[in-house]
């Protein structure tokens, strides 16, 4: 049902995010009135050999640090309430991730201070050569990551070993509700947290849709790596947001005011 109530009543948000990370933005959005649907647009599943996950995390000694690439890197791998040593140095790309891990007991977590991405985190101090030459890092992603952040550490010196905590995957299910919902026009703003997310929405959504309907809509980017892969695939209305919930959240608000 519409909301009624709060700032973004009014909106309606199609929200592409992974199932559970969706249902948190749901929330956050709901309680400023805003009315969402969630169609993900990316499955994300266990790998299909959990041995490297789990062996990584069972022998910790000599690491220096670890960066998960996402929220679903920390979700998929810090299962069986695993406990990270104090001494380890746990990195995120952005407030997401870090959120993650908190919730996981994780505190002392180093994120950018700007740029909330891989470019970001080689920004930091304890990711420069002085610090990571010689040592063992390990970086938690999903399969098909970008491979700015370990072909850099691997110049500056580090040991490190990539491990594939989650598969990411388009979903096979028809998207009948959502080409119901843009039919019917009731979808006002669409977040999009990803380039995956956005490459698969277009490929769910049926050509004539998406000329017709799709990408006349205001397409709210969390990145401008986004923002380029979204207006590259044909959306004409792309507005670059902040990153993660907050930064959606913010750009809505702005839009209404």
């Amino acid at each position: 049902m519409p909301n009624t109530v709060g700032p973004l009543s009014g909106t309606y948000v199609l929200i592409t995010r992974p199932v559970k990370l969706a249902s948190r933005t749901a929330e956050r959005l709901a309680v400023l009135g805003a009315t969402t649907f969630i169609f993900p647009t990316i499955l994300i599943k266990p790998p299909a050999d959990k041995t490297q996950v789990k062996a990584a995390l069972v022998s910790l000694q000599g690491v220096y640090a670890i960066i998960f690439v996402s929220p679903s890197a920390v979700e998929m791998a810090l299962t069986d309430d695993i406990k990270l040593p104090h001494s380890i140095k746990v990195f995120a790309p952005g407030l997401g991730t870090a959120e993650e891990l908190n919730l996981r007991g994780v505190n002392n977590v180093l994120i950018p201070s700007k740029n909330y991405d891989s470019e970001g985190l080689l920004e930091l101090s304890k990711l420069q050569s002085a610090c990571v030459n010689g040592r063992h890092i390990l970086i938690f992603r999903g399969n098909g990551g970008r491979e700015l952040l370990c072909d850099e550490l691997v110049q500056r010196g580090a040991q490190v070993e990539v491990i594939t905590a989650y598969d990411r995957c388009i979903p096979t299910t028809p998207p009948t509700g959502l080409i119901n919902l843009l039919t019917a026009k009731k979808i006002t703003a669409v977040s999009i947290m990803s380039s995956s997310a956005v490459k698969n929405l277009v490929t769910l959504v049926p050509k004539k849709d998406c000329k017709d309907i799709l990408f006349s809509l205001p397409v709210y980017a969390s990145h401008k790596r986004i923002k380029v892969a979204a207006e590259a695939l044909g959306f004409l209305n792309v507005i670059k947001a902040g990153p993660g919930d907050t930064g959606l959240i913010a750009a809505l608000l702005n839009l209404k005011n």
